[in-house]
């Protein structure tokens, strides 16, 4: 007869992902993996904090 594990008390290890920083432009968390993009050594967790921090900085402009 098979025993589930969970309920004998041996459980699982659960592994939880780990951030690799925060958002340079809204501070939010970064996670390998998913869409975060990197400009300049710094972070940004989606391109539409790319561009309202290359904005703010002056480096493009609206068209």
């Amino acid at each position: 007869m098979l025993e589930n594990p969970m309920v004998l008390g041996q459980g699982y290890e659960e592994s939880f992902a780990e951030p690799v920083g925060k958002c340079a432009e809204c501070n939010d968390l970064v996670f390998e993996g998913y869409s975060g993009v990197t400009f300049e050594d710094e972070i940004f967790c989606c391109t539409t904090c790319l561009v309202d921090h290359l904005k703010g900085d002056g480096v493009i402009g609206e068209i």
